[in-house]
């Protein structure tokens, strides 16, 4: 009796994972081909940002083990402390670059995925060979973002050392503007979030100049409209500060808590004995304006001297940095997905237009 025949697997069955090994081998040769220069030149730059990060990162901590106190800012005005305040304000600076490279990562790796090929007419030859245009976008998209989420992830890790470190150095609370945007691996979120945005933008103006001007615009309009709504992400929080004996040695009574976010920019109303409440132009305009700086014993009698007993502060307390940061990285991450999604929507409808 004769063996049943064994029918083979169908020639698509059996290639399929080979010719999607090939299919990656192409899009990753192709990614490099096109874009070699823009990987290149993003992963040399946050190489050389990290290690002058990392070396003056070093330097900071070595003067801040010297100092023993709980304030470094308050240390006595020698070597050390000069060179803990030149150390901090070179990661200022640091911080400051890192904050714009997302940008950057829009306009110089996301922007050329989708608007070089239109300018170039190039788009529909790609996809005419053998790979679709979805395979096509998507491929080159997780070829683009590892890169860029990689080199961004290294970034934030560092800069939640050096945030910290700067913290410790002169007490600037965790939500002042670079070290806040600089902490909660909010580096990696804007990097993908904007990086998308960038192709996006790039595959609905079909021009590589305007989209730069675009992506570059649109970022410098969103830092600015998330420092006035950034304050009110959450209810804040409203305390009182009497003004008791202790302020009447000459302490400030208005110096905020190390990592508070203050919504009132220093000018918080004041409060008398009944609970009513006395806008600060007008105490300072017509009572104890003439004290310099409103922050000496002096001042504070005069507050007592015409019935004035607090100030009313609304802020945002320092156990909510970690929510605020949730909350900016899932806003970043939606601009990703709604980018995606605008993206693959214009790769569709190109396919009949161009």
């Amino acid at each position: 009796m004769s063996a049943p025949a064994v029918t083979p697997p169908p020639a698509a069955t059996r290639t399929a994972p080979a010719a999607r090994g090939h299919l990656w081998r192409g899009i990753l040769w192709l990614s490099w081909r096109q874009h070699r220069w823009q990987l290149i030149g993003a992963a040399v730059t946050t190489l050389a940002l990290l290690a002058w990060m990392a070396v003056n990162a070093a330097d900071l901590q070595s003067a801040l083990d010297l100092c023993h106190g709980p304030d470094c800012s308050k240390a006595v005005a020698d070597d050390r402390l000069a060179r803990i305040r030149h150390a901090a304000d070179i990661a200022g600076y640091q911080l400051n670059l890192v904050v714009l490279l997302p940008a950057m990562f829009g306009m110089f790796i996301g922007v050329p995925l989708l608007a070089r090929e239109y300018e170039q007419r190039t788009l529909l030859l790609a996809w005419s060979q053998d790979i679709s245009p979805r395979q096509w976008l998507f491929g080159k998209l997780a070829v683009l973002g590892t890169v860029v989420g990689g080199l961004a992830a290294v970034l934030s890790a560092e800069c939640l050392h050096v945030a910290g470190l700067v913290h410790l150095a002169d007490r600037r609370s965790l939500f002042e503007g670079t070290l806040y945007q600089a902490g909660g691996w909010l580096p990696l979120t804007l990097a993908l979030g904007w990086g998308m945005f960038g192709v996006a933008v790039g595959a609905g103006l079909r021009r590589l100049l305007p989209a730069f001007v675009a992506v570059l615009g649109a970022f410098g309009a969103r830092t600015m409209l998330m420092e006035q709504l950034r304050p009110h992400l959450m209810d804040p929080v409203t305390r009182t500060i009497q003004l008791g004996a202790e302020h009447g040695q000459g302490l400030d009574p208005f110096a905020p808590v190390a990592d508070e976010l203050l919504l009132d920019g220093g000018k918080a109303p004041f409060v008398d004995a009944a609970g009513a409440l006395h806008p600060y132009n007008e105490v300072m305009g017509q009572w104890c304006g003439a004290v310099p700086d409103g922050r000496t014993a002096a001042f504070t009698a005069c507050l007592q001297e015409h019935g004035l007993t607090g100030i009313q502060q609304s802020l945002q307390p320092a156990s909510r940095l970690g929510t605020f940061h949730l909350i900016e990285n899932g806003l970043n991450l939606g601009l990703f997905l709604v980018s995606l999604a605008v993206t693959w929507w214009l790769v569709r409808r190109a396919r009949t237009t161009v």
